[in-house]
């Protein structure tokens, strides 16, 4: 005989009524089941909030990104410059960068001082083997500036490398060939990296000098804003106004002025707001699934309402006059709620005051539409205090201690089974011994009668 904790299974006894001793356990069984219905009906019920919330947590989770990406945009990406000849200079902005316009004239690009190295002993021919100097250090001398150089061996190859790595960015140095392909002549060649009169020098351990010919490079010179004082530099990259730097790349014709343009841009921030009106609307399309009467698992849910006025508030944002609303600058609202971006409206209207544009968006902490968005989508992100937040954790501790009454109640169940079985194997055993005396008995009495009046031995001969 056997029994199983599964209410599906089935007893097996060995008397005459262990089918009916079985519908028994399987009757028990079924009724303390019955509850597991409910249970398991209201934990689906959960699980389909719990996916419910978490698709409004993520929806409004990326709208909160977007919020940051417009904050990001109008920072760092309102400015944008121009050149009246590239080929004269080009513009680079920078923090501290503000709207203005600028002048330069380049009346020379200046140029760098250069050594030459002298041909040594003899004239190097393979500069992997062959250099101008056996000493294992020498001495580079820019502009009075001494810098010990030890090069790997006494190739003109690793000199020039050992000078590049060892001579913190005073000159650029080279091989080149100042003989012909027949009869190679290798040198090395100097270039101070900075514009001017430099000195360049190289001696070897003796104090001898390694240098050949030299040549005095000159200042970059430029006039801005029409003045007639002229400004040298000893590189091509000056700095023109704060966070405007200009590379100098061409010489200006007498008295013609190259004109730099720095202007505000709304570009960047009318892209940044087209994506928040994308995160927007799939925040909108998402909560309409929850009205009505087939809201699915959160219909009736007050966060579905309370999302929906949220949302409302953000687009219909304004600092108190129509011309301070998102709408002013084409950013609307239409009939089904969605939400959109006109750009060359949005670009216009910020063009035309750019200062009322940036005070209408505001910051995250300091006013205007991205303080109060910021605000408002913090008040359901929060990880402590947002709403989706603190009713998705309601929803998981209910689910949690749904699962402990289920599994409470598979526990009782199988225990119940348990207990029963037990009792009906003993039933079951008791009326099987009885069944065995019967027949013993019937047996006995029936001998005496004959064989054809004992209905037992009938049925063992029939």
């Amino acid at each position: 005989m056997s029994t199983s904790s599964s209410a599906a299974s089935t007893f097996s006894g060995q008397s005459q009524f262990a089918a009916s001793l079985q519908q028994v356990i399987t009757r028990a069984v079924g009724i303390a089941s019955l509850p597991l219905g409910s249970l398991n009906v209201t934990l689906n019920t959960f699980n389909g909030e719990k996916s419910g919330l978490q698709g409004l947590d993520a929806a409004f989770s990326t709208l909160q990104s977007s919020i940051s990406t417009i904050q990001a945009a109008l920072t760092s990406g309102t400015l944008t410059s121009s050149v009246s000849d590239a080929s004269i200079a080009g513009a680079t902005l920078g923090s501290g960068a503000v709207p203005g316009t600028y002048s330069i004239e380049v009346d020379s690009l200046g140029a760098s001082s250069t050594a030459l190295s002298n041909t040594g002993v003899v004239a190097v021919t393979d500069p992997t083997a062959q250099g101008i100097s056996s000493s294992t250090s020498l001495t580079l001398n820019v502009d009075g500036v001494p810098t010990t150089i030890t090069p790997a061996s006494s190739s003109l190859n690793d000199l020039a490398s050992a000078i590049n790595l060892q001579a913190a960015g005073q000159v650029q140095a080279s091989v080149i060939n100042v003989g012909s392909t027949a009869s190679p002549d290798y040198r090395l060649s100097l270039t101070a990296t900075k514009l001017g009169s430099l000195s360049i020098d190289l001696t070897d351990s003796s104090g001898t000098s390694l240098i050949q010919e030299t040549n005095a490079g000159s200042p970059a010179t430029y006039k801005v804003a029409g003045l007639s004082t002229e400004l040298s530099s000893d590189s091509r990259t000056v700095t023109l106004a704060p966070g405007l730097t200009v590379d100098l790349r061409g010489q200006s014709a007498s008295g013609q002025a190259t004109t730099v343009t720095v202007a505000n841009d709304p570009s960047a921030v009318a892209s940044a707001l087209s994506s928040f009106a994308g995160s927007y609307n799939a925040a909108v399309s998402l909560l309409a699934q929850y009205h009505g009467t087939a809201g699915g698992a959160l219909q009736g849910d007050s966060i579905v309402n309370t999302l929906t006025s949220l949302l409302q508030q953000i687009s219909g944002f304004s600092n108190g006059t129509p011309d301070t609303s998102l709408a002013a600058y084409g950013i609307t609202v239409d009939q089904t709620g969605n939400l959109s971006v006109d750009t060359a409206a949005l670009t216009t209207a910020a063009n035309r005051n750019f200062a009322a544009f940036s005070s209408v968006l505001g910051g995250a902490t300091t006013g205007g539409f991205l303080q109060s968005a910021t605000n408002l989508l913090n008040s359901v992100e929060d990880s402590t205090t947002g709403t989706v937040k603190t009713e998705l954790a309601t929803v998981a501790n209910e689910i949690t201690a749904q699962k402990t009454k289920i599994a409470d109640q598979q526990t009782r169940i199988s225990q119940l089974q348990s207990n029963i079985t037990a009792q009906i194997v003993k039933a079951d055993a008791a009326i099987a011994a009885l069944e065995s005396q019967v027949s013993y008995v019937n047996g006995l009495f029936y001998s005496i009668t004959g064989n054809n009046n004992n209905p037992s031995a009938s049925a063992t001969t029939g």
